[in-house]
């Protein structure tokens, strides 16, 4: 009986020698290369000069520390945010210090001095940086304190926290002039409500001539 013919086997296909077909490109495809594109423009664009805000913030920082030493001598604690640990070397505290040349001022967004006295919980004075909707950085200083504590049935015991907006402005056009004319109305009036062991003027004072910014409500026991 003759062998039947053998029939051969093609071999397994190799992905990488079929044809690639070509797909018409849709709005998709469109849209993600100009996103893309446009992501590509903005990691290659210059680099945003950042040294006006490092002169100001040195300027700042310099300023409230020797803030927080004048109320020491009251013995009334206040703390500086970023810490005086980070940017300034102190050759005897808290009177002898110098910048430290190696901190980056430019990178600092913001800044705070924050009253840590018992019954003054809340009382912070704050600048900090931000965009506007259309991109501009501007700068905002801000004083807010606590309006009292109430309770609440499913997050227990909130303080509700007040603003007084003080200052606020195109960074570039920031004025060193017009910020301390603001920064002495605020700290005599906070060191005058220290004296008076009571904060109710003061903030009276902060109601009456500032604009109101913004209230929030947070956990009591956070300072």
């Amino acid at each position: 009986m003759p062998r039947r013919a053998r029939r051969s086997i093609p071999s397994s296909p190799v992905p990488d020698e079929q044809p690639v077909p070509e797909l018409p490109e849709d709005d998709f495809v469109q849209s993600l290369k100009a996103d893309l594109s446009r992501a590509q423009r903005r990691e290659t664009a210059p680099t945003e000069d950042l040294s006006h805000r490092s002169v100001l913030n040195q300027r700042i920082l310099q300023d409230l520390w020797e803030i927080h030493n004048q109320f020491e001598d009251l013995s009334v604690h206040l703390t500086v945010e970023p810490s005086q640990t980070l940017f300034a070397t102190l050759v005897e505290y808290p009177t002898k210090w110098t910048f430290k040349p190696t901190f980056d001022f430019s990178s600092v967004k913001t800044i705070e001095l924050k009253d840590r006295s018992q019954g003054w919980v809340g009382f912070t004075l704050r600048f900090w940086y931000y965009n506007t909707p259309e991109g501009k950085p501007h700068f905002r200083g801000i004083f807010e304190w606590s309006d009292g504590e109430s309770y609440h049935r499913y997050t227990g015991w909130r303080r509700t926290i007040s603003q007084a907006v003080l200052y606020d402005a195109a960074e570039p056009s920031v004025s060193l002039k017009d910020l301390h004319q603001v920064l002495r109305d605020i700290v005599v009036s906070w060191y005058s409500a220290h004296l008076e062991k009571t904060p109710e003027k003061f903030i009276e004072h902060l109601k009456e001539k500032y604009p109101r910014g913004a209230s929030y409500a947070r956990e009591s026991y956070r300072t």
